[in-house]
């Protein structure tokens, strides 16, 4: 049975006090169920420090995909376990967490098994996904499963920018052009900036000053240049991390207002009026020229062309529920 994030939190954290806490834990869910939530909540508590300490702790290792082809290599699992076989730092233990587990590469997985069934003393690896059923089954049997219930999350600050320009572009008072595409296009980019440039201050701050806590570390050197490594992958893939959110939020749009155009309640403003200005079938186009995008993107195609593509082939695809069925004219 599906639980709320908070009930899960305080279920694993009663078990982490009698004792009880297994060692491997995998947290499934839908996209915006709170895994990463319940995952850093956890691990502040299993290490002892600050929830928003957490992901630039010394004592805790964060995988993610990094690839183009947005895969968890070998290569990756390797450097994880190098890492979590030292010494902490200084906690009594380590913490592993492993977004989207599902995309974690047979290979690398299967080299990753025997750190699952046998792990560090005092260590806690916990696995992300949305999707286990993609997983392998020797991973899966060697955790406890704890699955999340959806939830609709309040949209940030990106999405809430992204839907505004969304509105503006596509659901003007006349039908979008090719023009409103590319206005698009440079909004998306320019949200997309603005998102990395605050993931690299935070991760950059955060290192620096654990950078002077942990000085008189006695790995010195090593030990900085490796974790400054770690940031700079972490802030690379956070960053794809939140460009897939925004990609998922535009698809989640067309998505609801489809469910608002079959009575269901809508979830935000702009798929109540996307809902009363699009055509079904163009809605349906619009996901599909989205998710085109998104494998294109996951292929490894250059980020901006891919989003050029991809954009403009949405507000081609948006044509127009006015009184006359308009459909689009490009200028």
């Amino acid at each position: 049975m599906p639980f709320s994030k908070e009930l899960a939190l305080r279920h694993l954290q009663a078990a982490q006090r009698g004792g009880r806490l297994a060692h491997a834990h995998l947290f499934t869910g839908p996209v915006g169920s709170g895994k990463a939530w319940l995952a850093e909540q956890l691990a502040a508590e299993f290490i002892g420090c600050p929830v928003n300490a957490v992901l630039t702790h010394p004592d805790v290792h964060v995988l993610q995909p990094e690839s183009k082809s947005r895969r968890i290599v070998i290569d990756q699992i390797r450097r994880l376990e190098a890492s979590v076989h030292r010494k902490p730092f200084v906690a009594k233990g380590k913490v592993v967490i492993i977004h989207d587990a599902d995309r974690l590469r047979p290979e690398a997985a299967n080299a990753f098994l025997k750190t699952l069934e046998e792990p560090p003393s005092e260590s806690l690896i916990l696995l992300l996904s949305s999707l286990p059923e993609a997983m392998l089954e020797t991973v899966l049997s060697r955790c406890v499963e704890t699955s999340l219930e959806g939830s609709r999350e309040a949209l940030t600050a990106p999405e809430k920018s992204l839907l505004e320009a969304v509105e503006s572009c596509l659901l003007g008072k006349t039908a979008p052009t090719a023009g409103d595409a590319f206005r698009l296009t440079r909004a998306f980019q320019a949200i997309l900036n603005e998102v990395r440039e605050r993931i690299t201050d935070e991760l950059e701050g955060a290192l620096k000053t654990e950078a002077a806590r942990y000085k008189q570390t006695s790995e010195g050197g090593d030990w900085l240049q490796e974790r400054t490594e770690q940031v700079k992958a972490l802030s690379e893939s956070a960053a794809l991390r939140e460009r897939d959110r925004l990609i998922g939020t535009l698809s989640s749009v067309f998505g609801d207002a489809l469910r608002v155009q079959q009575g269901l309640s809508p979830l935000h403003s702009t798929s109540a009026t996307m809902a009363q200005m699009l055509l079904t079938t163009s809605l349906f186009h619009c996901m599909d020229c989205v998710e085109s995008m998104r494998r294109r993107l996951a292929l490894g195609v250059q980020e901006a062309l891919a989003l050029e593509a991809g954009i403009l082939e949405t507000t081609l695809a948006a044509a127009r529920d006015d009184s006359g069925k308009k459909t689009l004219t490009a200028k």
